[in-house]
């Protein structure tokens, strides 16, 4: 029986929409003449009169015109939808939380959250609380997450997509009066769902139409707001919905993007992007079972190892979340599937040798940590919509007017960030052993790799100030650390965001160690411990903490009375004056302390020695 003719008192009985449907072609001209709604009691007392005045006015047209179809198509409508029909809502909250953690990997403080608004909500229904808003890349796991949230509560689950819905007509529907009148897409998820008070998973928030929005805007501050989605009127419908007992959970994948009323309205929850081994894990646990099944595969037609779920997630995607290696291995799957179908029945082990064969040539080639240091190159650390990145930063001097050229596609703010990160090395000429004459007399070019890509934020200050000084002192920068950071013209190392995102690109290029700013010492929680165990994670607080660490000859500058003295120990040798015993023994302790682990905590040297 369709969904939209069941009875919303009883759904598994007689249909008594089915019923008032077969009553609504007896009515007519010759029809009775008094016909009552006695099929659809239990509705509102308001719905119930509305129905009467249309079968009161369908009776008086012919049976055939295309108004009186259009007067059913309403009556359908108001009898499919759940005035009154309500989900339970007791469920125990022990239980929906085991079930978010067997069901979703990871993501701790995420549910922790949900978890919380939902005691709240069942203590207080009418929560006046913001709204919860799950923020994170593509593929991360917020559908899923709000899925697990439905089946955890025993509630339906619907998806309300609000991607490019500019008009109001999208969301609360197209009058009945205009061409083309419908409900809006939040009735038409009441009756897919069957209840009034599911889960509601309203995606695509950030992703809304400019100034068309408006009325798009309006309408989900009218769902966000208890007292206002108690009596919430689709535009088709004519009538009040009592949206304030469902569970709205908004989804976006740049929380910038999301337009300020909604803001206000609304409480971040950040789902960040998956680490390799996380990644392996949710293969493991939840894509291969699930694919195999979809494909109709057994266990004992196709194993992947973990070498060649490792090698996908390397060098097949290039993602922060899931779905790029969930197709790849459906390819895998797709291949297995057509060998069984032609009648070979011997089982398929993927290994990372036998990869290509399944897959192609590899997608993509990881970006990894330089293998000798250079002058005027650096790693920073990007935090993109689809994770972290490193990203290459390269300098260079010429002769010329001290004009510092930028290029690589770059936004305002990284236009000022060079200029701040100039200004400060320029003032620190004298610590640095700069000639304040090089920057009169030369121009200094500044690259960013990778010119097709727009580039623009906050958090490549302290990497663009060491390539500058790198290049006027001629010294090179150690090439097995990345770095994140803003500066200021004081030489501050200001806060940024995305650290887990950019510990994972760092560990997954193959960097020693990373340098970040020293306020963001709590962030340091989120970064998986497998990943703060192989990374050697640095504090930095000002620009002379990175150039200690970062360049190849360490200079510690103590101020004396109005002089820096720069302090060397009785075993450092000037240049050109070691001998080649000399020089072969230095190198071989050099390589000696490179191959010692990095402590953490510690300024290391590039000799490997603490500073």
């Amino acid at each position: 029986m369709p969904r939209h003719l069941r009875s919303p008192a009883n759904p598994k009985g007689p249909a008594r929409g089915m019923r008032a449907s077969a009553s609504l072609e007896r009515v007519g001209p010759e029809g009775p003449q008094s016909a009552r709604l006695t099929e659809v009691t239990g509705l509102p007392a308001e719905v119930t009169r509305q129905a009467q005045r249309e079968m009161d006015r369908l009776r008086r047209l012919p049976p055939g015109s295309p108004e009186a179809g259009q007067v059913r198509a309403y009556l359908q409508w108001l009898w499919a939808l759940p005035w009154e029909r309500s989900a339970p809502e007791d469920a125990n909250l022990k239980q929906v939380e085991a079930t978010l953690d067997r069901e979703h990997l990871g993501l701790a403080k995420a549910k922790e959250r949900i978890i919380e608004y939902l005691a709240v909500r069942r203590l207080k229904p009418d929560l006046p609380g913001p709204a919860l808003c799950l923020v994170g890349p593509p593929g991360t796991g917020k559908s899923s997450l709000a899925a697990a949230v439905a089946h955890a509560l025993h509630r339906p689950f619907v998806r309300l997509g609000v991607s490019g819905a500019g008009e109001i007509g999208g969301l609360r529907g197209v009058p009945r009066a205009l061409p083309g009148a419908q409900p809006g897409k939040i009735v038409r998820a009441l009756r897919e769902a069957g209840v009034r008070n599911p889960v509601i998973m309203i995606d695509g928030v950030d992703r809304l139409a400019g100034e068309t929005g408006l009325g798009a805007f309006e309408t989900l501050l009218e769902l966000l707001d208890p007292a206002s989605s108690a009596h919430f009127t689709d535009q088709y419908l004519g009538l009040p919905l009592d949206l304030s007992h469902a569970v709205l959970l908004l989804c976006a994948n740049n929380a910038e993007l999301v337009p300020e009323p909604l803001q206000d309205r609304l409480e971040l929850i950040e789902v960040p992007g998956y680490g390799e081994a996380e990644k392996l894990r949710v293969a493991r646990r939840f894509l291969v079972p699930r694919l195999l099944r979809e494909h109709g595969l057994a266990p004992r037609d196709l194993r992947l190892t973990d070498g060649a779920l490792r090698a996908i997630v390397r060098q097949y995607t290039l993602e922060a979340g899931v779905r790029g290696l969930a197709r790849q291995i459906a390819t895998v799957c797709r291949k297995v599937a057509r060998a069984r179908a032609t009648g070979d029945a011997t089982r398929h082990v993927v290994t990372p040798r036998r990869l290509e064969r399944y897959l192609g040539h590899r997608l993509f080639t990881l970006e990894t940590a330089g293998k000798h240091d250079e002058v005027g190159v650096a790693t920073g650390l990007a935090w993109t919509s689809t994770g972290g990145e490193i990203l290459t930063v390269e300098a260079l001097k010429m002769p010329g007017q001290g004009h510092v050229v930028t290029t690589g596609q770059l936004g305002e703010v990284m236009k000022e960030s060079v200029q701040a990160a100039h200004s400060y090395v320029r003032s620190r000429a004298d610590v640095l052993q700069i000639d304040a004459q090089a920057f009169a007399d030369n121009d200094i070019h500044i690259h960013f790799p990778a010119a097709g890509v727009p580039k623009d934020g906050p958090s490549a200050g302290i990497t663009v100030g060491l390539v500058i000084a790198s290049v006027l002192s001629d010294r090179p920068i150690r090439h097995d650390v990345a770095m994140t950071g803003e500066v200021s013209l004081r030489g501050k190392v200001l806060c940024v965001g995305g650290m887990r995102d950019k510990a994972l690109a760092a560990h997954r290029a193959g960097f020693r160690a990373m340098l970040y700013p020293a306020v963001n010492e709590n962030d340091l929680e989120d970064i998986p411990r497998d990943v703060r165990d192989r990374l050697e994670l640095v504090p930095v607080a000002t620009m002379d903490d990175v150039f200690a660490v970062a360049l190849h000859r360490v200079i510690v500058p103590r101020k004396v009375g109005d002089e820096y003295v720069i302090e060397v120990s009785e075993d450092d040798v000037l240049p050109g004056m070691e001998d080649e015993d000399s020089a072969e023994g230095a190198e071989a302790s050099a390589e000696e302390a490179a191959l010692k682990p990095p402590r953490k905590g510690r300024l290391l040297g590039p000799d490997g020695n603490e500073l």
